[in-house]
């Protein structure tokens, strides 16, 4: 049974991705979030700003398109 949802047009089912990212993907973001972290304990903006970017962008593009 696929999950359900309720709009203003009724119940609506849909079929679940079966992964949101891949390994890779998920690996990229992980790695950008911790040196975020490193970035701003050390008080460095532009590294923080970097990684911020790569953070955000692959984490954009491992998200389907229909949950965005």
């Amino acid at each position: 049974m696929n999950p359900t949802y309720i709009t203003d047009n009724g119940l609506v089912e849909y079929e679940p991705p079966s992964r949101l990212c891949s390994l890779r993907q998920y690996n990229v973001a992980h790695c950008a979030r911790l040196r975020m972290q490193e970035a701003h304990r050390n008080a460095d903006t532009e590294l923080w700003k970097r990684e911020r970017v790569t953070f955000w962008s692959t984490l954009s593009a491992s998200i389907p398109h229909n949950f965005k």
